[in-house]
């Protein structure tokens, strides 16, 4: 039973994306004042990035999502009634205007949710 457990826990997380420090963003990223190869430097290279033509801009984006079963859903998996997960989401948008960082959007979100079998 004990090694079913870890097994659990072992299997029983998912991520996607790449991993980004927000704090760092939010400390060391100014408007008008960061250039692309410091954000770059800082952040490594976006998930994607794309080209706006229309407002002559670079817009990276950097992604990370991660989802682990709970201790408890560790439970009620073995009980057999569920699992419960936890995810966790960063999107981080930053915009690149003649090779300067213009405007940023960063979100967040934690959620915990229990899937009934």
């Amino acid at each position: 039973m004990a090694l079913l457990t870890i097994l659990a826990f072992i299997v029983a997380c998912a991520t996607a994306g790449k991993k980004i420090d927000v704090d760092a963003i939010k400390n060391n990223v100014k408007l008008g004042v960061t250039t692309k190869a410091q954000l770059l430097q800082l952040c490594g290279e976006p998930v994607t990035a794309e080209y706006d033509a229309k407002n002559e801009m670079d817009i990276m984006h950097y992604a990370y999502i991660e989802k682990n079963i709970t201790g408890a859903g560790v439970i009620t998996h073995i009980v057999g009634i569920g699992d419960e997960w936890e995810s966790k989401r960063t999107l981080v948008d930053i915009f690149i205007k003649n090779g300067i960082v213009i405007d940023m959007k960063i979100d967040t979100a934690s959620s915990v949710k229990l899937h009934y079998k």
